[in-house]
């Protein structure tokens, strides 16, 4: 009686023991799908909203920024073009001017703040959203852009110099349009190119017939493309920046 109980007492035991491993098994298959789960979807996340040369926001992320952040707050955008670097693109190849674009990048992360984001938008063209903004502040932080932006360039051997023209537009309402204040940006950064660049100019600060001169097409295309960009990623499942 005695030896059927310990064997009874031995078979549940074993039993149990061997539900408790299938179950540690189970367990450990479930969390390495939702951890590979995860890392897929923390990439392609990665892929949508971030620009692969340069490491920063790309335009995908700049409209996501936007829906998140708008009437939230009062908001300043500088709109940055450098200066020269298509004639280093085309004399020293897309490796080295790709190079070239990392270094501004890093340019632009070192005097940012927790207020601030960089997005690179295209090509040489880079932009800076900035919340609860001062003006001042912003007259100051765009001066030290462009001297961070003008420092001499060493890349593969070859000592390379660009200059940034810097467009500024405002949104002290709290209520603005992406599409127009990044039109007025574009507009001011024009401005500063025609002036001499290597400086920068505020959009409110330009009279209304220098503006409208320079409403071009490429603006208005900017602007149809910001736009259908926005109607699409609407759309879609949001990521956190």
């Amino acid at each position: 009686m005695g030896g059927d109980m310990n064997l009874n007492l031995a078979q549940n035991s074993y039993m149990l023991l061997c539900l408790l491993i299938l179950n540690l098994i189970v367990w450990t298959c479930l969390g390495i799908f939702l951890r590979s789960v995860f890392v897929e979807r923390t990439m392609l996340r990665k892929l949508a909203y971030q620009d692969p040369v340069t490491g920063l926001f790309n335009r995908n992320a700049l409209n996501h920024f936007w829906q998140q952040y708008k009437g939230k707050e009062s908001t300043a955008i500088l709109y940055i073009d450098l200066d020269g670097f298509k004639a280093i693109n085309d004399a020293y190849g897309h490796k080295v001017g790709d190079m070239l674009l990392r270094e501004v990048s890093l340019h632009l992360l070192q005097v940012m703040n927790a207020n601030q984001k960089a997005f690179r938008i295209g090509g040489d063209e880079f932009l800076l959203i900035i919340k609860n903004f001062d003006s001042d502040q912003v007259k100051i932080l765009a001066q030290l852009l462009l001297r961070k932006i003008s420092s001499a360039y060493s890349i593969h051997g070859h000592r390379l110099s660009v200059t940034g023209s810097i467009g500024i537009s405002s949104n002290p309402s709290q209520k603005g349009d992406l599409q127009i204040l990044v039109k007025e940006a574009d507009v001011a950064m024009y401005y500063a190119k025609r002036m001499g660049r290597n400086r920068y100019a505020v959009y409110s600060k330009i009279s209304r017939k220098q503006s409208s001169s320079y409403n071009t097409t490429r603006i208005k295309n900017l602007a149809k493309d910001i736009r259908k960009r926005h109607n699409v990623h609407a759309k879609k499942q949001p990521a956190p920046l």
